[in-house]
């Protein structure tokens, strides 16, 4: 029931941003502009987004290397899958499937690796946050994009703080500690019920914040970051060659805004694709230049296109390649979400 339930609302969210998007739309207009496209372009798009998975698998690993030696002839191909299953899939399914299928193979903790990759997100968050301040002060008349900086400049930064101080300062084992004192005198069943769980806690948490541990080296730190803001260049040239591909004179800072709105847009809750936020942010961006909406909406409905197609014939191959349990990782998805 709950997880119908969750269905059924990002259903409604879904649709709300798709009446966003195609009201007062020109359907023949829609049809010309996804003609117009220059498909010469398509090859360098499809390099271009490589790269960037590419990079997110060196990051990858050197957030997991002290927990898993795993080379990066594996972790990019099974960063491309994630992307692939994140796009097919709801609710970011593709980052527990990297957690699962690392700590499948490599016989790892698979909620220390889980941490691992949250921890990612909130640099990739950053990156994307910094990317919009540089937009703002190359093209400042968006108080819009002004309003989504500092609210999300909030979060990011509060998520980074907090993640550094949960890892130095672990008090879990003395929170837990603290909770079976005080269920002490309870009824020996419901003690013993509270002992399980409060110990099922206690580990979940010590595993999931020790996949914060690359803090401890600053090296692997500085890769890490470095490697993310590769990932969000490639994902900005991405969407330069789209306005390329679609002959937009328009500024280059564009390409700021648009993987800042999209990124920020697709954190919002949807169904698969992240049909619905994905448009509207990418039609927000480009109404920031005076695009109109008909030539956004098949601008991005080209690259989506491109960018499934592509991550998904990758993740086909790595899925076949490397034999692995699909259903097992649903089942363990469909446990997380209930």
């Amino acid at each position: 029931m709950k997880i119908g339930r969750k269905r059924i609302i990002l259903l409604a969210i879904t649709c709300i941003f798709l009446y966003l998007v195609f009201v007062n739309i020109d359907v023949k207009e829609l049809i010309k502009q996804i003609q117009f496209f220059d498909k010469k372009y398509i090859i360098l798009l499809c390099i271009s987004i490589i790269l960037s998975l590419a990079c997110r698998g060196i990051c990858f690993q050197q957030l997991i290397s002290k927990t898993v030696k795993a080379p990066l002839t594996d972790l990019i191909p099974l960063c491309i899958t994630g992307a692939a299953l994140n796009i097919v899939l709801p609710a970011r399914a593709g980052d527990f499937f990297r957690a699962y299928y690392t700590g499948q193979k490599y016989n790892a903790d698979k909620v220390k690796i889980f941490g691992s990759v949250m921890l990612e997100r909130i640099f990739d968050g950053l990156v994307i946050l910094s990317m919009l301040f540089l937009g703002i002060i190359l093209y400042h008349k968006s108080d819009l994009a002004q309003k989504l900086c500092y609210g999300g400049s909030f979060v990011f930064i509060s998520g980074l703080i907090l993640a550094f101080l949960a890892f130095r300062f672990n008090k879990t084992n003395e929170i837990c500690t603290f909770a079976e004192n005080k269920i002490k005198h309870f009824p020996e069943g419901l003690r013993n019920i509270g002992n399980t769980i409060i110990k099922f806690i206690n580990k979940i948490c010590n595993s999931f914040l020790n996949g914060f541990e690359v803090f401890r080296y600053p090296e692997k730190l500085f890769l890490v970051v470095v490697s993310s803001m590769g990932i969000w260049f490639f994902e900005c040239l991405n969407y330069y060659i789209m306005i390329l591909g679609f002959g937009l004179d328009i500024s280059k800072s564009v390409v700021l805004f648009i993987i800042s709105f999209i990124a920020l847009a697709c954190m919002i809750p949807s169904t698969s694709i992240f049909i619905g936020p994905y448009q509207f942010a990418v039609i927000a961006a480009f109404s920031i230049y005076d695009v109109n909406k008909e030539t956004a909406l098949a601008l991005s409905f080209i690259e989506q296109t491109i960018v499934a197609i592509t991550t998904s014939l990758i993740a086909a191959v790595f899925l076949i390649k490397n034999n692995t349990e699909y259903r097992s990782f649903r089942a363990s998805e469909t446990q997380n979400e209930s």
